[in-house]
């Protein structure tokens, strides 16, 4: 009996670690990536250009939409909607823990290995994008 019931513990938290949940709004932190040996983080980089770009949104909703949401982000006008409009076709997709999107109905996307811990959702390219890392609002 101990066997069985030690045996569908363990399942479910394997279960309920598997099973991750993206939906949501999420604030970009960084996105690391190695270029000629040397560790660079682009959001780090797009900040000290555009500081406006820290409150820049992401929505990953349960519809399948992925959208850049600069609404309230203080950019001006013009650097909002051409961002915005990068994300108006993007979808998201998860099998196990390989998160996809596209804006091309998944004929062609990036996948990534996502892990989900607390308040944070960390997104590893499986194709060399580098390492983004998201923070739940």
């Amino acid at each position: 009996m101990k066997t069985i019931i030690l045996s569908s513990i363990i399942g479910l938290v394997m279960l309920t670690s598997y099973a991750q949940n993206p939906v949501g709004k999420w604030k970009l932190l960084s996105h690391t990536f190695f270029y000629e040996g040397t560790k660079m983080d682009s959001h780090a980089a797009l900040i000290s250009q555009r500081p406006c770009a820290a409150k820049i949104v992401y929505e990953i909703n349960a519809d399948g939409t992925f959208r850049l949401n600069a609404a309230q982000s203080g950019c001006d006008e013009k650097y909002r909607n051409i961002q915005e409009k990068l994300y108006s076709k993007t979808y998201w997709r998860l099998e196990g823990n390989k998160f996809t999107t596209s804006a091309t109905n998944f004929v062609v996307g990036q996948s990534y290995t996502i892990s989900i811990s607390g308040n944070k959702m960390t997104w590893v390219g499986t194709d060399g994008q580098g390492t983004l890392v998201y923070q739940k609002l």
